[in-house]
């Protein structure tokens, strides 16, 4: 699978896919938020430095703490989607560069519809900033390039352990930790309130009492009927994002890879019912039959509405509020559950490092101050984004608004399958998952494909796209 010669090849070539995996994340927050407090500064950084290689995480950060080389100046790439955004990012680098005044910081902007686009124009003409924020499904094209720097030797194994298993595989890479998570966003069933009550459905209120893939198609018919609709309901795995749907592959036991991620695995009886679960909502018409590669249409068709609910992200709460401001109009509830085991997307964003930045220690230094349990607690309070250390899951955080709605998503967060993580930041994962879209449309639009024959189609052509890598 890993042909080393093909590497800058492949990233050149992902760098200008028309692909629209959407930034979690980036959008939908609510303006206006506060900032949290300043808090305390750190210390000034020791006088150990880093190794300048090693891949062994046990002793990784052991040593101390380490210096900055002198002179240093760090350029931080990323996206300011909305207000509360915004608001998170000035408070971590106003206190970053307050504690660290040895690091000059440089903030670059960009609008979050044009990042991706800004940044790979940088890259191709090899004008990298030093620390740079990103999505975990588009990590994968920059691994194996050499072109991550490897942060193994600066962080240290307590952090590493803290961080929620999915999260850490998908910054790591052939033994390296190339990168760091930041913080996360999940999907969870958004309802319409009225709808609901009048059928009489129980909404669960804990992941134990998850409605079964059986339980919500049952309801889902039952909406269907009693409120005389076109469609029950529909998810924001659109616009290209049908790695969304993943995670009812997953909770079934199935994956796109295998476990070293040599061989594609679409053709398993895992993944057919999982697709065959997609297949029977569409022949009924409970689910709306927009493709996968089709415009976003769930959360207007909700909010109009037209549907009892959707699979919608934790960053839709303002946009739910906003176009249905009584709040007794929509809640939201748990991802379904497949005999005992739940799942949601892993979305939200990570942090790295260029391999190439002139100042090694002090982009780490960033990283690492950056992803701290202090400063993502404070940034993802202010930002209403979900931390990614379990020991902020487990001591909860106050955010700035939504906060029953949050918590909930911050359990949901919890059950992100890692293996899916790793999958979906694999070196080819953008080609796999539009391959995955394409295959799922002619199923979705019009029925003339079957469920076995999208998972035979998948088998064949992610083979031929992994062969390539």
């Amino acid at each position: 699978m890993k042909k080393r010669g093909k590497k800058l090849t492949a990233l050149m070539m992902s760098l200008f896919m028309a692909m629209s995996l959407a930034a979690c994340g980036s959008s939908g927050q609510e303006a206006g938020t506060k900032a949290p407090e300043q808090q305390t500064t750190k210390a000034e950084a020791g006088q150990t430095e880093a190794p300048q290689t090693g891949a062994d995480q046990t002793e990784a950060g052991q040593s101390g703490e380490f210096t900055a080389e002198e002179g240093a100046e760090i350029e931080v790439a990323y996206w300011e989607g909305s207000e509360s955004d915004k608001a998170a990012w000035d408070w971590a680098l106003e206190n970053l560069q307050k504690d660290h005044p040895e690091i000059k910081i440089t903030a670059q902007t960009y609008p979050s519809s044009k990042y991706r686009d800004m940044l790979d124009t940088r890259v191709a003409g090899n004008d990298w900033p030093d620390v740079m924020r990103y999505t975990y499904q588009r990590l994968g094209k920059f691994k194996e390039t050499d072109t991550m720097l490897d942060l193994s030797p600066y962080i240290s194994k307590e952090t590493l352990d803290d961080l929620v298993p999915a999260y850490k595989t998908a910054c790591e890479y052939d033994g390296k930790l190339v990168a760091m998570p930041h913080h996360t966003d999940v999907m969870a069933v958004y309802y319409n309130k009225r709808m609901f009550e009048e059928s009489g459905i129980k909404v669960p209120q804990s992941i134990d009492e998850s409605w079964s893939w059986d339980e919500i198609t049952d309801i889902a018919r039952t909406l269907k009927k009693d409120h005389n609709l076109d469609y029950a309901f529909a998810g924001i795995w659109e616009k290209t994002s049908g790695y969304r749907y993943l995670p009812f592959v997953y909770m079934n036991g199935g994956a796109i890879l295998n476990e070293d991620q040599t061989e594609v695995t679409m053709d398993t009886p895992e993944v057919l019912e999982a697709i065959q679960l997609y297949e029977t909502w569409r022949k009924e018409d409970l689910i709306n039959n927009n493709a996968f590669t089709g415009e976003t249409v769930a959360n207007q068709l909700f909010v109009a509405e037209q549907l009892a609910f959707t699979f919608s992200g934790s960053w839709h709460c303002s946009y739910m509020k906003e176009n249905m401001p009584d709040p007794e109009n929509w809640g939201v509830t748990y991802m379904p559950q497949k005999n005992g085991k739940t799942g949601s997307d892993m979305g939200g964003n990570g942090l790295f490092a260029y391999a190439g930045t002139k100042y090694p220690k002090a982009a780490a230094i960033v990283i690492e101050y950056l992803t701290d349990a202090e400063h993502m607690k404070g940034f993802c309070e202010a930002g209403n984004f979900i931390p990614v250390r379990k020991s902020l899951m487990e001591e909860g955080l106050t955010f700035s608004e939504f906060q029953n709605e949050m918590n909930l998503f911050l359990e949901i967060a919890g059950t992100v399958d890692p293996k899916m993580g790793a999958d979906e930041t694999s070196v080819p994962f953008q080609n796999l998952n539009m391959a995955f879209c394409e295959a799922m449309d002619p199923m979705i639009v019009d029925g003339s494909k079957t469920a076995e024959e999208v998972v035979q189609t998948c088998q064949e052509t992610m083979t031929e796209i992994l062969q390539d890598y």
